[in-house]
């Protein structure tokens, strides 16, 4: 008969254990501020410090992710020759942790896994996908990015259980997007005046030497993926302002929609305005009557004029004029021009490779390969891609791969105003509104770009299926009084 450990026992074994790691996590420290720099040794020690805060607390993990979202590419490190972000590497220890800690576990919040399964039949498609890939290598590496950014849509909702939890990263990533918006400003205005990018923190590709005026891209690393995260935090600023909601005060969302608003145009993204344009299309349709309240009428008119003004202003600082006429050229000139031609070129590339492969594709990431003089060298511009993701899906994962990612977008559409129709919570409900329009903003858009391992479109169905599950858990309790 075997003997039961005592607790004293126990806690003098976690203590042992502790030890030991510290030892060796101080050797290591040591070890690299030597081979490498004291500023590498430093972050390992900051390092450290998170993972023993989020091993206590697992939630403040999803905080930090959710602030550090935009943060792509200013506040990355290139180490070498791999960018690591901030957001990447939270997402990396938050799951390890909440792996570890849900095996010493029995509960399992079945429902954050239902739509799950979904995705999980999307994921195994495109591994079949991997059987007719040119460029192994890449497609490989493309599919384990995906992955690993869709691990956000199981650790978010098993996380986060509660309102309060809900508001407290709303508020975050609010408080996030209104730091890089305003960065994003200092960045157009700094490269109008001749500050060098250095500073500006812009690539040579999007400042004024280009187009006439500079494109903003912020802490962003395209200013296209800028304008797709900020669809995010103005769906939700604009909804929880009509809704009166107390997650944030009016006067704080009104400066956030000024501040988003004119950053996200100067960001001067036409697939990034498509997106905006349905995602407050959405909001406008349930919050009809309250639109058109007096209230609501005048602050709206004297929002929407100031950024104009402030647009306007910017792009003819120093009297410039000439950068309206080219601003208005390049928003409108949609089937004018190179980037036109080389989309319809795209186009017919990415039907040609369907053709050959219609129901797994040719890879995930094989489009570029397959089109190129040869699928392992790397075109001096770099791999080829489709501009909209879902003829990209077709190409790589075929008829089966597209039909897969769709029913899951519908389903989450579908799950979202099941959701919005059975809350009773003001507040909730209007989260819900607020990041059902940022999907389905980034849906649309998503027919100009094709990049799927994107973190903040992945931590925003976490959030989604996680205020959903509260709603329905609500719900639920409510149908048993």
């Amino acid at each position: 008969m075997m003997s039961e450990v005592s607790p004293l026992t126990n806690q003098r074994y976690i203590r042992f254990i502790i030890i030991i790691c510290g030892i060796v996590a101080g050797a290591g420290i040591g070890v690299v501020s030597v081979m490498f720099s004291p500023l590498i040794a430093l972050a390992l020690v900051i390092s450290i410090l998170i993972i023993i805060a989020i091993w206590r607390y697992p939630m403040l993990g999803i905080i930090l992710i959710a602030f550090s979202l935009p943060f792509e590419r200013i506040g990355a490190y290139e180490f070498q020759g791999f960018t690591i972000r901030a957001s990447q590497l939270l997402l990396l220890i938050t799951s390890l942790i909440c792996f570890v800690q849900a095996l010493g576990s029995r509960r399992a919040n079945r429902q954050s896994h239902q739509m799950l399964v979904q995705l999980g039949a999307f994921v195994a498609v495109t591994t079949i996908s991997l059987l007719n890939a040119q460029n192994v290598e890449r497609s490989v590496t493309i599919l384990g990015f995906t992955v690993f950014t869709m691990l956000l849509t199981w650790l978010v909702p098993s996380l986060i259980r509660t309102e309060r939890q809900v508001r407290t990263i709303i508020l975050v990533v609010l408080i996030s997007a209104f730091i890089v918006s305003g960065f994003g400003i200092f960045q157009f205005l700094g490269d109008m005046v001749g500050l060098p990018p250095s500073v500006t923190g812009l690539r040579e590709l999007y400042t004024k030497d280009v187009l006439g005026f500079p494109r903003v891209q912020s802490t962003a690393y395209e200013p296209l993926y800028f304008a797709n995260y900020l669809l995010i935090p103005l769906s939700l600023a604009l909804t929880l302002f009509l809704a009166s909601s107390q997650v944030m005060k009016h006067a704080s969302l009104i400066l956030l929609l000024l501040t988003g608003g004119v950053s996200f145009i100067l960001t001067v993204s036409r697939g990034a305005y498509l997106g905006l344009a349905c995602a407050v299309a959405i909001v406008a349709i349930y919050y009809l009557r309250r639109v058109f309240t007096l209230r609501n009428i005048i602050i709206i008119s004297i929002t929407a004029v100031v950024i104009w003004f402030a647009v306007v202003e910017v792009l003819g600082y120093g009297g410039e004029v000439f950068n309206l006429e080219k601003y208005e050229e390049h928003v409108t000139g949609v089937f004018l021009g190179a980037s036109y031609d080389e989309r319809v070129y795209t186009f017919e590339q990415a039907f040609t490779v369907w053709r050959g492969h219609p129901f797994f594709g040719t890879g995930v990431g094989g489009f570029g390969p397959v089109i190129a003089t040869h699928p392992y060298v790397v075109p001096d511009d770099g791999w080829k891609i489709v501009n909209n993701e879902f003829i990209e899906l077709l190409a790589e994962t075929g008829i089966i791969g597209l039909a897969l990612f769709i029913a899951f977008a519908i389903a989450l559409i579908v799950r979202s105003f099941h959701a919005i129709r059975l809350s009773n919570d003001g507040t909730l409900r209007a989260l819900m509104v607020g990041l059902l329009a940022a999907w389905i903003g980034i849906l649309a858009q998503y027919l100009t770009f094709s990049t799927l391992y994107i973190m903040h479109i992945w931590f925003l169905v976490g959030l989604m299926i996680a205020t959903q599950n509260i709603i329905f858990s609500k719900s639920r309790s409510a149908d048993t009084i």
